[in-house]
C-alpha cells in the first residue's frame, strides 16, 4: 500500500485543538495506516474555526494582505486540493475598495504555475477554490496560496483567511465512510421500528431493515450538550465536565472528529442545537440558526446534501444533528395534521403553555394530551423526512454501500408519564432515557438484525472505531459494541449508566431501572421542582411506564444497584477535578495507536 509524504506539515495527523504542542522543525513521519485526505496545516500559527458572517465555519489560518502560504508536497496520483478564501469581517476601510487576486500556485523553488487565479474582493462568504493536481502527480513541488491587492497601500494585517487545505485521493475499495445522524429529543418508542403503532418514521425504519436496531440504548443524561459531548468523547458527563446546557467542552479532550481527521478524513458537521458549544476536529462547520426550528433543520440537510456531493471520492465524516422534535411542538404541514387535527385542543404544544399549566397544577383532559402526543409525533414525522434525504443523497452519490450510517439521538422526552410533565431535562426515567441506536455497515452486519444487549451513548465513539478497524484509545469510557465486526454471543456491557449534574445518578440493567439520589436533590424543572426520590427501583419488564417505586419493598437490590452507582461515581470522576486534557500516559497511548504522529 503506497505512502505519500507530505514534507513540513506540523499537523498533518497531529490532533489539532487537544492542545498539543505542534512540532514544526521537522516533517512528520508517515502515518500508519493509508492517508487519503491530507490537511494542510499552517506552518506558523494554528489553524481554528472561522466563521462567513452566515452559517459556515471552516478550520483556516489568518493571514495578512498581501501574504503567501506555502507547503513542499509530494504530490500523489489522483490528487486534488480543495481551500476556500474569504476577507475577515470588519475589515479596513481602505481595503474594501481595492480589487484584489488570489491563486493556487505549483512549482519548485521560487519558481511555479498558476493553477487557478480569481478576482477577490471583501464582503461576506467562503469562495472556493478547487485544483486538480493530476499533472503535478508523482512531483515534488511546492503548493502555494498567494494573495495580492496590486495598489494597495498598506500591508493589512490578519484580514484574509485560507481555510485549511485538502489534498485528497480518491478512496480505495473497502474504506468506509461515516454518516452520524442524531436527533434531538426523539423517544426510540415512537419510531415505528422500535413498535409504535403509528407510522412516524417509514425512512428510519427502512434504515433499521438495512442494518442493527439495538432495543437497549440509553443516554447518559436527559439534557443536549452533556450528552453530545458524551456522543463525540466516549466520556460520561462528570468526566468530560459538561454537566449543563451551555458549558463549553474543556480544552484538550479527543473527539471522534478529531481522531477520524488524524487518520485522513474529511470532517464536517451540520447542526441545528449547541450551536454555541464547541466543536474540535470538524474542519466545515454549519451552524443552522435562522427562521424557526423547521427551517433550520431542512437548512442543515441541504447543506449536507450539498456536502455529500463533494465528498464522493474522498473518505468522510459527517455528523448531522437535527433539533426537531424539540419543543415547541409545532411541526411543519403537513405534518402538524398527520396525528392530530388543527383545532382539537387549545394547546399548541409551546413549552411555555404546557410549562405553565404544570406550574398551576392544572389538570390536562386525555383529549388534550393526545393532542399534544400528536404533534410531537409530527416532529418526529418531519425529521424522519430529513433522514430519507440524507439517505437518498448517499445512494444518489453512489456512497450507500461504502457509508456507515449511524442514527441516534442526545435524549429522549417526557410526555406526561412522570410529574406532570413535558420536556426531558432532568428527568431520570426510561421516556427520556431510552434512546434509538441504529448501525447500518453494508457488507459486515446483515441486514434487519436486533438485539437486546445494552448500549450506551459513550459506546458509539469506540464502536465506529472499531468497525473501521481502528484501534479504541483506552481514555474512552463506552465499549465497542461489535468486537471483530461482529455482535457478540454475549452482551459487551451489562448496564447503561447515566447521571444528572453529577449528583443524580441512574443504572438501567435488562430488568431493572434504578435511581440514586444521595443528596435528595430536587431539581428546577420548567414548571417547576421535578421531583426525585433518594432511591426508585422500577421494573422494566411488568412495569414499562416506570409507575410502581419498589425500593422500599426490594431493599437488596436497592444495595445491590446503589454499590453500582456508587462505584459508577467514583470511577467517572478524575482525581483532582477536570485536567485540560489527556494526561501524558494518554498521549503516549494515541502516539502508539496511530492518531498521533509526533
Amino acid at each position: 500500500m503506497r505512502r505519500h509524504v507530505v514534507r513540513g506539515l506540523c499537523g498533518l495527523a497531529l490532533l489539532a485543538g487537544l492542545g498539543f504542542v505542534a512540532l514544526r522543525a521537522r516533517p512528520p513521519a508517515l502515518p500508519t495506516r493509508s492517508v487519503r485526505t491530507i490537511h494542510l496545516e499552517p506552518r506558523t500559527g494554528r489553524a481554528e474555526l472561522l466563521g462567513d458572517g452566515a452559517s459556515t465555519k471552516l478550520r483556516a489560518a489568518v493571514v495578512d494582505v498581501p501574504s503567501v502560504l506555502s507547503w513542499p508536497v509530494d504530490v500523489p496520483r489522483g490528487a486534488k486540493l480543495e481551500t476556500y478564501f474569504s476577507f475577515a469581517r470588519g475589515g479596513p476601510e481602505d481595503l474594501q475598495s481595492l480589487s484584489c487576486r488570489a491563486r493556487v500556485e505549483a512549482g519548485e523553488g521560487d519558481g511555479g504555475t498558476v493553477l487557478l487565479e480569481r478576482e477577490v474582493r471583501p464582503g461576506p462568504g467562503w469562495e472556493a477554490f478547487e485544483v486538480d493536481l493530476s499533472q503535478q502527480a508523482g512531483r515534488s513541488v511546492v503548493l502555494r496560496l498567494d494573495l495580492a491587492c496590486p495598489g494597495a497601500p498598506r500591508v493589512f494585517p490578519n484580514a484574509a483567511r485560507w481555510s485549511v487545505p485538502l489534498l485528497s485521493t480518491p478512496r480505495t475499495e473497502g474504506e468506509r465512510n461515516v454518516l452520524l445522524v442524531s436527533i434531538d429529543t426523539l423517544r426510540a418508542d415512537h419510531l415505528s421500528a422500535y413498535g409504535y403503532p403509528r407510522a412516524t418514521s417509514p425512512q428510519v425504519d427502512a434504515l433499521s431493515r438495512r442494518g442493527l436496531l439495538f432495543d437497549r440504548a440509553e443516554t447518559v443524561q436527559s439534557a443536549t450538550w452533556p450528552a453530545l459531548t458524551s456522543l463525540h468523547t466516549s466520556l460520561y458527563p462528570s468526566a468530560h465536565g459538561v454537566v449543563e446546557n451551555g458549558q463549553p467542552m474543556p480544552e484538550g479532550l479527543p473527539t471522534l472528529a478529531e481522531l477520524l481527521r488524524s487518520q485522513g478524513f474529511s470532517t464536517s458537521a451540520f447542526i441545528t442545537n449547541m450551536t454555541r458549544g464547541r466543536h474540535p476536529g470538524f474542519s466545515r462547520l454549519f451552524l443552522s440558526r435562522e427562521g424557526g426550528q423547521a427551517a433550520a433543520d431542512r437548512a442543515a440537510v441541504e447543506q449536507a446534501v450539498a456536502q455529500l456531493e463533494r465528498e464522493r471520492e474522498r473518505r468522510f465524516f459527517m455528523w448531522v444533528h437535527l433539533l426537531s422534535p424539540h419543543a415547541d411542538y409545532a411541526p411543519p404541514a403537513p405534518y402538524d395534521a398527520a396525528f392530530t387535527q388543527p383545532g382539537a385542543s387549545s394547546l399548541h404544544g409551546g413549552l411555555e403553555e404546557l410549562a405553565a399549566l404544570r406550574r398551576r397544577g392544572a389538570a390536562i383532559s386525555e383529549s388534550d394530551l393526545a393532542h399534544v402526543i400528536g404533534l410531537y409525533d409530527g416532529e418526529v414525522a418531519f425529521a424522519d423526512e430529513l433522514v430519507g434525504l440524507l439517505l437518498s443523497a448517499l445512494v444518489r452519490n453512489g456512497l450507500e454501500k461504502s457509508t456507515i450510517v449511524v442514527l441516534t439521538a442526545d435524549h429522549g422526552e417526557d410526555l406526561h408519564e412522570h410529574n406532570r410533565y413535558f420536556f426531558h431535562s432532568p428527568s431520570v426515567y426510561r421516556s427520556s432515557m431510552s434512546i434509538p441506536l441504529i448501525l447500518a455497515v453494508p457488507g459486515v452486519l446483515p441486514e434487519g438484525g436486533r438485539t437486546s444487549h445494552p448500549a450506551s451513548l459513550v459506546d458509539v465513539a469506540p464502536t465506529i472505531l472499531g468497525v473501521l478497524g481502528l484501534p479504541v484509545p483506552s481514555s474512552l469510557q463506552g465499549h465497542n459494541l461489535l468486537p471483530g465486526g461482529s455482535l457478540p454471543p454475549r452482551p459487551v456491557r451489562q448496564m447503561a449508566f447515566g447521571e444528572t449534574n453529577g449528583r443524580i445518578f441512574t443504572v438501567r440493567s435488562p430488568e431493572w431501572r434504578f435511581v440514586y439520589n444521595p443528596e435528595r436533590v430536587q431539581p428546577a424543572a420548567p414548571g417547576g421542582v421535578y421531583p426525585i426520590a433518594e432511591a426508585e427501583l422500577y421494573d422494566e419488564e411488568r412495569d414499562p411506564r416506570e409507575a410502581l417505586n419498589l425500593a422500599s419493598s426490594r431493599p437488596g437490590l436497592v444495595r445491590a444497584f446503589t454499590a453500582e452507582a456508587v462505584a459508577f461515581r467514583s470511577r467517572i470522576r478524575r482525581k483532582g477535578g477536570l485536567v485540560p486534557g489527556p494526561d501524558a500516559e494518554a498521549v503516549e497511548e494515541l502516539r502508539a495507536l496511530g492518531y498521533l504522529q509526533h
